[in-house]
Order: C-alpha cells, then structure tokens, then sequence
C-alpha cells in the first residue's frame, strides 16, 4: 500500500494541474493508511473523517464541521471547529473555512464509501473546489479540469482513464487507446469511461465546461487483450 501512495506522489510531480497542495482533507469514507499522512501539510479531518483517522493511529491537526459523528469519548482531545449550521454539508463548511485560513487547495481523501447519494453529494461538492481526490482501492485521483489543456507525463501504458462532463465539456486528447476529438460529453449522456493510455504521455483539453477526469495509478490487463 505504501509503494501505492508513494506512486500518487510521483503522479503528482508529473501532471501539469500539480498545485501547491497546503491541506489533506479526510471525509468520512474510504482512507488510505497511515503512511499516506506522512506529508509536511496540515491533515484536516471533516466530523467523522475523525474517527477514521484515530482508528489507524492519525490525530488530526484540526476537526470541522457539526462534530455529530465524533466519538465524544474521542472528540475532547481533538482540535476543533464547531460549525452548526445545516443548511450546508460538512464538507462544504470546512473547505469555506479552509480557504479563510489559506489552506486551500486539499488533498481530498474518504471521498467514496458508504451510501450512494452521500458519495454523488461529496463528488457535487468537489468539483467546485479546485482541489483533487485520491480514492486508495482502486488507487484512483480525480480532477476536475476546466478550459485549457492539461498534461501527464508519468502513466503507464494501459493505465485506465474515464471522463465525465460535469454537467457537459467538449473535450479532446492525445494519448489515448480511444482518442476524442472535440467530442462532447455529458452526465447524464455519452462519457468516455476506461479509457486506456497508449503510453507514458496523456494531453486532455477542454474546450469547454467542466470534466471529471480519474486517473487510475496501476496499469490494467484486460481479459483477452495480450
């Protein structure tokens, strides 16, 4: 698992979308293990992102949000901050307080796990952000690229690759087994998902809107493909 992280790591030293990351956010849903928190920035867990932490040995730096899905047996040894308002989920009032504090962009972690609509809610909450997400089984990040090209440099060839207009983009690419040329994408409507690269190199432009795109970290042998 370490080797996977560390492979995220390197990911994110190749990809022209690489930012400054000053925070690694944790939801409450499926994390990577302790070894992926062992970075120079700032673990922020969103209420019950909490709990997950603790239960593999991270105390996180700072705890946000309603503090409902706390251990209180936990919660009193915890730097938090108390955010009640419900007109808005968790995730959303901590990343609004993130980026008071400066810092933002994130690391998103624990964004899938657990039921459907709370996962399409973090995943709605997300693309607004300019942030991105590692999901660690499979290991997967995810982005949300807005008009420009960006460029990966570091994939391995078959690595499996889906884009999703969120809600539309138009999109084209290099680098792909199924290339799209000014292609339009939608959700609900026609995506590209398990994409495969061709090769170490990828380039995605998006003429315009708003693309999901998830990048898997290990390459994928299909069955009856040599």
């Amino acid at each position: 698992m370490q080797k996977l992280h560390g492979a995220f790591y390197n990911h994110m030293l190749h990809c022209s979308v690489e930012q400054e990351y000053r925070s690694i956010v944790v939801l409450n849903g499926e994390i990577p293990d302790s070894s992926f928190f062992k970075q120079d920035i700032p673990v922020i867990a969103v209420d019950g992102g909490a709990n997950k932490l603790l239960s593999i040995g991270v105390k996180p730096d700072l705890v946000i949000g309603d503090l409902d899905s706390i251990n209180p047996n936990l919660r009193a040894n915890l730097n938090t901050v108390y955010l009640p308002d419900q007109d808005y989920c968790d995730f959303s009032k901590a990343m609004a307080h993130l980026k008071t504090v400066k810092l933002l962009p994130s690391i998103v972690t624990g964004i899938t796990g657990g039921a459907i609509d709370h996962i399409l809610q973090n995943i709605n909450f997300f693309l607004s952000t300019d942030s991105i997400f590692y999901m660690p089984s499979p290991p997967m990040v995810g982005y949300a690229l807005q008009k420009g090209i960006s460029y990966f440099s570091s994939l391995l060839k078959n690595t499996k690759i889906s884009l999703l207009g969120i809600p539309k983009a138009q999109i084209s690419t290099k680098g792909l087994k199924w290339e799209l040329c000014h292609s339009n994408l939608a959700f609900p409507g026609k995506n590209s998902c398990f994409n495969r690269s061709l090769g170490n190199e990828l380039s995605i432009e998006i003429h315009s809107g708003v693309c999901l795109a998830m990048i898997y970290l290990e390459a994928v042998n299909d069955d009856g493909v040599y």
